[in-house]
């Protein structure tokens, strides 16, 4: 296991970022204002923010999404949806809003990563969340006094549909909130494509740890727990490990992995 564990080498993947998307053969459609040469720019006094979200099949969760996000007061946002070529009725759903949406494309990728890595290429702004097809803001989230990186105040909605706080975790054991509650200060890395549950998680750490909670923030994000992690516990679990051993060591992984065996052992008494 220490063999595949070391296998896992620093990635080296800052780049250039772009404006719209070369175009592929996988290409259904794109659009926003980028197309018709809009561009918005970071101001010292209100710097720009990219939300990103990232959808496939989800026409019925993606325009409540969508709305809020147009909806914030705080006006210096750029936004970009990426879909994975849905067919069912997503694309009627960013034609209804494409004049409030900065860019959007549709077209085949290679799972969730993937298709959020083409959002980092596009992202202009020195703010970044990830905001998916399911998630949104409640209230306003975003205002002139925040400077990234930060964390916003999170809930999370269970497939019963019972909302609770997501109280902020040691870093040390696993991702410490949402990621959809993370703004990170933009500096042009990719997520790891190696991981397939738990890339989120590598991806914050890569990017510098960070913890600050924006209490003064009136919002919060409302998290949808119905994503692949939720169905991939064991996967999940054995990437973490790896991530936490690439970053911290042995000692940590082997902590994380003691504490799931309890998990997994009390979980099979209260039954």
């Amino acid at each position: 296991m220490l063999k595949k564990f070391k296998e896992y080498k620093k990635q080296q993947d800052q780049f250039e970022n772009i404006i719209i998307l070369p175009n592929n053969r996988y290409r259904k459609g794109e659009g926003g204002l980028r197309i018709k040469s809009s561009l918005k720019n970071n101001i010292k006094i209100k710097p720009l923010i990219t939300v990103i979200t990232v959808v496939f099949n989800e026409s019925k969760k993606l325009e409540e999404t969508i709305l809020s996000v147009i909806g914030q007061s705080y006006k210096n946002i750029e936004y970009i949806i990426i879909d994975g070529g849905s067919t069912d009725d997503t694309l009627k759903v960013i034609h209804k809003y494409e004049n409030l949406i900065d860019y959007w494309v549709s077209e085949k990728d290679n799972g969730i990563y993937d298709a959020m890595n083409k959002g980092c290429k596009l992202s202009m702004g020195r703010g970044l969340i990830f905001l998916n097809a399911g998630d949104k803001f409640v209230g306003d989230v975003f205002h002139n006094k925040q400077k990234p990186p930060f964390l916003l105040p999170c809930k999370v909605i269970d497939e019963e549909g019972k909302i609770f706080e997501k109280k902020i975790s040691d870093v040390k054991i696993g991702i410490p909130t949402s990621h959809q509650a993370m703004v990170f200060f933009n500096k042009s890395i990719l997520y790891d494509l190696r991981y397939e549950i738990s890339s989120d998680y590598d991806y914050f750490i890569r990017h510098g740890v960070f913890l600050n909670l924006d209490k003064s923030c009136p919002g919060y994000v409302l998290y949808d727990n119905n994503g692949i992690s939720k169905n991939n516990n064991w996967k999940r679990d054995f990437e973490t490990v790896i991530i936490l051993y690439r970053h911290f060591g042995f000692l940590k992984s082997l902590k994380f992995i003691k504490q799931q065996l309890i998990k997994l052992i009390y979980k099979k008494i209260i039954k």
